[in-house]
C-alpha cells in the first residue's frame, strides 16, 4: 500500500513538472513570435528565448533610449514573467 501511494505521489510530481515545462515552452514560443520584429530591429539575429534574445534586446534598449518594445512583445514578456513568478 505504501508503495502504491509513493508511486502515485512521484507520478503526480513528475506530471506537474512536465506541465510546467510545457507552459514555459509555450510562453517562450509566444515571446519569440511576438518579439521577432523587435529582435530583428535590435540586431539580435537568430537568438531565441533561452539563448540570449531577451538580454540582447534589453541591452539594445539600454543603449538606444528611443527604442520601444512593441505592445505585443511587452504583453508576451509580461505573461511569461507572471507565469514564471506564479510557479
Amino acid at each position: 500500500m505504501k508503495k502504491i501511494i509513493l508511486v502515485s505521489f512521484l507520478f503526480s510530481i513528475l506530471s506537474a513538472n512536465s506541465f510546467a515545462g510545457e507552459n514555459k515552452s509555450a510562453d517562450a514560443q509566444a515571446v519569440d513570435s511576438a518579439c521577432s520584429q523587435d529582435s530583428a530591429t535590435a540586431g539580435c539575429g537568430s537568438e531565441k528565448v533561452g539563448t540570449g534574445m531577451l538580454k540582447c534586446m534589453h541591452a539594445y534598449k539600454k543603449a538606444h533610449h528611443e527604442f520601444k518594445f512593441s505592445e505585443g512583445c511587452k504583453s508576451a514578456m509580461k505573461t511569461m514573467h507572471q507565469n514564471k513568478k506564479s510557479k
